[in-house]
């Protein structure tokens, strides 16, 4: 096999790779069993491709397929992996009862949000106790250039990650989310109105590391008509102080890969 056959062979199975993520990324706690039909159109692949990936995530049992199998849902293969991940992405018991007495003091949903490559992701919540609350699906990914808590990790990124942020985004500069980042640093909280979803505001904190790294952000949220002036100023207040108190604590075992 030739140098050119191979590189094209591994840019094949990354391609399959990426395809299979964008199948098992149309089941959520909204959506747990996809048909066919829904997979090819949310996937914007040929059936002929979704079937076979279908095929082959069947048999290792990562998808599995239902009646006339024409219905699918994520398989039992996942059931391994759910503690594993749960074990080794917890946060520690001390930084789950300040996220707590967070969400009682100010009623508002508590996330913890961390940064994976180019994107924000919550490792934690805690709803909160109004009727009318903001809530995001835990593990799922966000956009880092908006809300909050994404501009608090951005205080945290590199410059290299900040000129692949500003490329992929395409509206936006290296030097306008430095100074962003800069902002955010100085200020020690970030707060936002309708930044990521029309109605909804938010304020967040940095969470450091022992060595003074921005490793994650601690935010409340809520629909922006119970953010008002008086109310920001008191939440900025809480959310500082409990992101102090986690960053003595410790996050637990996923600070490791922070």
């Amino acid at each position: 096999m030739t140098q050119a056959s191979t590189v094209a062979g591994a840019d094949g199975g990354v391609r399959s790779v990426a395809r299979a993520f964008d199948l098992l990324n149309a089941f959520d706690a909204e959506h747990p069993i996809r048909t066919l039909r829904e997979l090819v159109g949310i996937t914007g692949l040929p059936k002929s491709t979704v079937v076979r990936l279908l095929g082959t995530l069947t048999t290792q049992g990562i998808v599995a397929a239902r009646g006339d199998s024409t219905t699918y849902s994520v398989g039992p293969a996942f059931l391994r992996w759910i503690g594993l991940a749960d074990a080794m992405w917890e946060i520690g018991a001390e930084a789950r009862r300040s996220m707590t007495q967070l969400r009682d003091r100010c009623g508002e949903t508590v996330n913890i949000y961390i940064r994976q490559d180019l994107h924000r992701l919550s490792v934690a919540q805690v709803e909160g106790t109004t009727t009318v609350r903001s809530v995001v699906q835990v593990g799922a990914q966000y956009p880092l250039v908006v809300g909050a808590a994404g501009r608090i990790l951005l205080g945290g990124c590199p410059d290299d990650v900040l000129q692949a942020l500003a490329e992929q985004e395409g509206t936006t500069s290296t030097v306008d989310l430095r100074t962003e980042a800069a902002g955010a640093r100085e200020a020690g909280y970030a707060i936002t109105h309708g930044d990521r979803e029309l109605g909804a505001s938010a304020v967040a904190a940095p969470i450091l590391s022992a060595d003074g790294r921005v490793i994650a952000a601690l935010s409340i949220s809520g629909p922006t008509s119970r953010f008002t002036a008086d109310r920001v100023a008191a939440y900025v207040d809480a959310v500082t102080d409990t992101a102090r108190q986690i960053s003595a604590a410790g996050l637990g075992t996923v600070e490791a890969f922070l």
